[in-house]
């Protein structure tokens, strides 16, 4: 089964979180982990114009980035390893 993005009652964003360490090259004790710590960045934005309708998720830790682009129905289309040149927080820690 494909990766799939849901939204709850208070509109915060769910994954699995096991398939979300798998593309961050992690497994998702250690993705916990980091969180718990700070040290996740995400970030969720929705499409407008010709994206209407489809959510651009951006996930990075200190080492490793990941985005997903989902559709409507939740589905993920598109994704991409993001650089290991691009720093958690703007910052090298």
């Amino acid at each position: 089964m494909a990766m799939r993005l849901k939204f709850d009652l208070h509109d915060k964003w769910i994954v699995d979180p096991h398939e979300l360490a798998a593309k961050l090259g992690t497994d998702a004790t250690e993705l916990r982990r980091l969180d718990e710590l700070g040290l996740v960045v995400c970030r969720v934005v929705s499409g407008i114009g010709a994206d209407e309708g489809k959510s651009r998720v951006t996930v990075r830790t200190e080492q490793a980035g990941w985005e997903g682009v989902f559709d409507l129905t939740g589905a993920l289309i598109d994704e991409s390893r993001l650089p290991d040149t691009t720093r958690l927080n703007g910052f090298t820690h």
